[in-house]
């Protein structure tokens, strides 16, 4: 159960930041008031998946999804720029993920 509250706590965080970048600066009421929503459940399911998670693994694996999420949705709802370069560096932050899960249990 942990890993879930870990998939969905990075995922909170994602949609906390692209809600950020929604309110203009805290100056658009809803979307300030979706950011700080999100970014509560965000922490909160962190700080439950972190009793049986490892600490380092599973902050690396929450701000690995918010990392990648956030620059994905930059590309495809802010029409930030894309590069291959930029794609390799996404490639190698879920190869980080994956691999941190992977040894979690060593």
């Amino acid at each position: 159960m942990a890993w879930i509250f870990l998939l969905i706590a990075g995922l909170c965080e994602m949609a906390f930041v692209v809600m950020m970048k929604l309110s203009e600066g805290f100056k658009k009421l809803n979307y300030s008031i979706y950011t700080v929503v999100f970014m509560i459940a965000s922490f909160f399911l962190l700080s439950l998946a972190l009793k049986t998670i490892p600490i380092g693994t599973g902050y690396a694996i929450w701000t690995g999804i918010g990392a990648v999420g956030s620059v994905v949705m930059g590309m495809v709802l802010f029409k930030e720029k894309k590069s291959a370069l930029k794609l390799l560096f996404i490639a190698l932050i879920i190869a980080g993920v994956i691999g941190l899960k992977l040894t979690s249990g060593l």
